[in-house]
Order: structure tokens, then C-alpha cells, then sequence
């Protein structure tokens, strides 16, 4: 797989007194799809029904609503039970602030009461002319989740100038649905830093941590996965009651507590793998993304720069040689993250392939260790500024598998039927070597490329401070 790494922002905290509060957002709509009154989940959270004003002009044509038949173990039914159904275009208009968002779409796929059943429901979504979801299929992507769920959430950050426009439209001799619509402001420059259009969040997780609820989060009610599903090795550290000293460049609203409280080490062992496999965790091809890994220093051996120094790898290349937490944080217990851009490409034959972090201890240190303490995965928006994905793949089972056991028979008939055929089959030879000729060459010419780009993103990122921004994400919360 062609892949390169570039170092974006070392993101290098100031020694500060005080702890900084949660990120208070200017906007939360929690809007109930389908439902005429409001409702509080079990998290507490207030969700209101749908306001007419902004419902799109032709809402008796091109919609209805429904409840589910049954309720599944584990589906809450605050946000799920619900739905509004789309027989075509729909269109909600929300008033919010300028700014950047996160929008998050709740669906729940199962057999409705009004006969809908939403297994085969495809739909295209679209906000303010980028396209999110293009012939989405939540039955498919729930059945394809490393988590054992019957729902899903797909959370994107875009940016808003005036009117937030999300518009779903049904695929052809399908039905469209949602549950419930969520959007919540975010910092400025959060995470693009600037020139982006638009995200989607694939993941978080809390290394070494369990998980860390929405309301939880510092302010923007991100949902924090535990590890376990990750293929991650090493020990968990966890100091009790750590006092962790939030800074003006790593504010609270970065990551909570208890992302920064946990971590996993190497246990002074040679190698340290976190691995995102793809059977539990995929990526798309074709896409940049933006890698966001957090660290804080918490065991209380290591106070002084030099101590703990270990090297940073993203799909095997070099993305930093040297960290050293201490250092860049500016003392132990405060944190830290590091950007890194990630392209991954097709030539692995795989649309939708692994992405892997490696941390491997430096030599001629106090400690031959590494440490992580969370990684979020963003995927950037493509040169149209589109984020589609496709549907996942589900792994067929051993029945459903063909038969090649059985040998073709041979060919009988007059021998000029068989020269007919063997220079046909000839031909089609001819032109495919000469096909795969030519790509090879393109692609050696790609490759040098991209080894150019690998190395000039090397030699950046061997500073503290790095220059080079971002782009667009879009992540499945399920």
C-alpha cells in the first residue's frame, strides 16, 4: 500500500497554574426525528421535537414518520425508537452560528410499524453541497461494526456559514430514514487548523482506558471506545487521583481526564504495536487522514526530559524519531498531542485497508518504553470535497462460498472453432500484459513521487513546530 506520512503540528503545551474548564458549546441541537414531544435520555440529555420551521416545504409529500416494531437489546429508546421516512428529497434548514460543527445521524435499522423496513434502505445525505453518505446502507455497516450493536451514529465535522442545509435523498426504489439529528459546536480550528472543508470522525479511543460516555467528554460529546478491540499490546498505567495540569495549548476541552489519565506502556519491553486492524477497524482508500495522538507523562519515575524517548511510526514510516513527552509537554502530568496526515492509497488491492501505528523505544535512554494515552482517526474530505465511503463488505460464510472443486470440461467441437478461441484468448492476453506494462511504469513513476513527498515530510518534521494544515473527516460511532 502507497502511504505517506506527514508531520502537521506538534501541538507543545506552556507550563501553566490552573486547569482550564470544558468546552461550553454555543450551539446543541438534539432534535427528535419523527417525534412531536421532547424527551430525555438516559444520559440525561434533552431532546426536542421536530420544530415545523425547519422541516422542509414539502413535508407531507416527501416524508413520513414511524416507530420501530421492537426494541433490541441495547438500542435506548431515546434517541432510536423513532424515525422520520423519506419517500424523497427532504431537507432540514437549522439556524445556527457560524462556525465549525459536529453533525452526528442516528439511525436504528429495523421493521417499522408503518410496514417501512429500513434493512433496505439506501440514502445519499448532503450538507451545504458536499456530499456525507452517498447509497448508505446502515443494516450493512451495523452488521459490519467491531461492536455488538443493532445501531449506529455517523459523525462528521463540516464547517457552517449562515443556515445548516442537511438534505437526504432516497436511492432509487428505496426509502430514506433518520432517528434523531444531533449538532454541537466546536472550538475554532479545533482540528483543521485551518483549510479544510470538511470530516469525518472514523474514531477515538482511550488507550489503556474503559470507555468514556458522551457526556463525559470535555464539551463536544464525543464517545472515547476502550482499546480492546484494536489489537493493543504492552500494560496499562494508571496512576490513582493523577493531577493532570491543563495548559493554554492543551486545554481542557482537548481530551477529558480520563483520556489523558490512562495510557498503555511498553512495559520495558523492545516493541510497543497499535495496531487499527482492518477485520475490527477500517479505513477507506484514497483518502488523507488525520491522525491525532495523545500523551501525558503521569508514572511518577519520570519527571525529566531524556527519561522516557521512543519513535513514532504510522503505516511503518518514520513520523517522528524522537519523543520525548516531558520535553515537548513542558513537564510531567500535562498533555500533549501530536497531527499527523496519512494517505492511504489503493495499491494494496484493498479498498478498505488496515492503518497501523507502531511506538518503538529509542536507545540510550533511562527507559526502554513507550507510552500512548489516545488516538483519534479523521478522514479528510477527497479533491471534490466529498467524503463518501461504500458500503462495508460483510464476511460471507463458509456456505455461501462457490465451489471450485468441480474442473471445467474441455472443450470439444471443429479445430477451427478451437484457433478461433485460442486467438481470441491470445489477444486478450496480448492486451492485458501490455495493460499491466503500462501501469507498472505509472505506477514507478507514482512511487518515486510519493518517496519525495515521504522524505520532504521527514525533514519537516524533525522541528518542533511543524507548518503544514489539514483538510475534511467522517466517522461511524456505533
Amino acid at each position: 500500500m502507497i502511504c505517506y506520512v506527514l508531520f502537521l503540528s506538534s501541538v507543545l503545551v506552556s507550563v501553566t497554574d490552573g486547569v482550564m474548564a470544558a468546552f461550553v458549546p454555543t450551539d446543541v441541537f438534539l432534535f427528535n426525528c419523527g417525534d412531536t414531544s421532547n424527551n430525555v435520555d438516559n444520559n440525561g440529555r434533552n431532546w426536542t421535537a421536530e420544530d415545523r420551521k425547519i422541516l422542509s416545504s414539502n413535508l407531507v409529500n416527501a416524508s413520513y414518520t414511524s416507530e420501530a416494531s421492537y426494541q433490541k437489546t441495547g438500542v435506548s429508546r431515546i434517541p432510536y425508537m423513532k424515525a422520520r421516512i423519506f419517500r424523497s428529497e427532504f431537507t432540514y434548514s437549522f439556524p445556527v452560528t457560524p462556525g465549525w460543527k459536529f453533525l452526528r445521524l442516528y439511525f436504528y435499522p429495523t421493521q417499522y410499524k408503518s410496514g417501512f423496513d429500513a434493512v433496505n434502505s439506501f440514502v445519499s445525505v448532503k450538507v451545504s453541497g458536499f456530499t456525507l453518505l452517498r447509497n448508505f446502507n446502515a443494516d450493512i455497516t451495523v452488521q459490519a461494526s467491531i461492536t455488538e450493536s443493532s445501531s449506529l451514529i455517523k459523525e462528521f465535522i463540516i464547517p457552517v456559514y449562515q443556515t445548516l442545509n442537511l438534505t437526504f435523498t432516497p436511492s432509487e426504489n428505496s426509502l430514506a430514514f433518520v432517528n434523531r439529528v444531533e449538532i454541537v459546536s466546536m472550538p475554532d480550528r479545533f482540528y483543521s487548523k485551518g483549510g479544510f472543508d470538511d470530516v469525518v470522525r472514523n474514531v477515538s479511543i482511550n488507550v489503556g482506558g474503559q470507555m468514556v460516555n458522551n457526556v463525559d467528554d470535555s464539551g463536544m460529546f464525543r464517545r472515547w471506545l476502550p482499546d480492546d478491540s484494536f489489537g493493543n499490546s504492552g500494560s496499562i498505567v494508571n496512576v490513582p487521583d493523577v493531577k493532570i495540569t491543563y495548559t493554554e495549548k492543551t486545554p481542557a476541552y482537548v481530551a477529558p481526564y480520563d483520556v489523558y489519565a490512562t495510557s498503555r506502556s511498553m512495559g520495558y519491553s523492545t516493541n510497543l504495536i497499535f495496531k487499527l486492524t482492518g477485520m475490527f477497524l477500517t479505513v477507506d482508500a484514497g483518502y488523507n487522514y488525520l491522525v491525532r495522538l495523545h500523551f501525558c507523562e503521569t508514572l511518577p519515575q519520570v519527571t525529566k526530559p531524556g527519561q522516557r524517548v521512543f519513535s513514532i511510526f504510522v503505516k511503518d514510516k518514520m513520523a517522528k524519531k524522537e519523543m520525548d513527552v516531558v520535553r515537548l509537554s513542558g513537564g510531567p502530568r500535562i498533555p500533549m498531542y501530536l497531527d499527523f496526515s496519512v494517505y492511504v492509497g489503493f495499491e494494496s488491492g484493498m479498498r478498505q485497508p488496515d492503518l497501523r501505528l507502531d511506538l518503538h523505544a529509542f536507545k540510550d535512554t533511562n527507559l526502554t518504553d513507550a507510552i500512548l494515552s489516545g488516538v483519534e482517526i479523521l478522514k479528510l474530505n477527497d479533491s471534490d470535497g466529498n467524503l463518501p465511503r461504500p458500503n462495508p463488505k460483510l464476511i460471507e460464510s463458509k456456505d455461501s462460498r462457490p465451489n471450485h472443486s468441480n474442473v471445467t470440461p474441455p472443450i470439444k467441437g471443429k479445430p477451427h472453432v478451437l484457433v478461433i478461441i485460442l486467438i481470441a484468448v491470445g489477444s486478450v492476453i496480448g492486451l492485458a500484459t501490455s495493460i499491466v506494462i503500462i501501469m507498472l511504469l505509472i505506477r514507478r513513476k507514482k512511487n518515486k513521487k510519493e518517496n519525495k513527498l515521504i522524505l520532504e515530510s521527514s525533514s519537516i518534521s524533525n522541528g518542533e513546530e511543524a507548518g503544514k494544515q489539514t483538510q475534511t473527516f467522517d466517522s461511524t460511532t456505533i
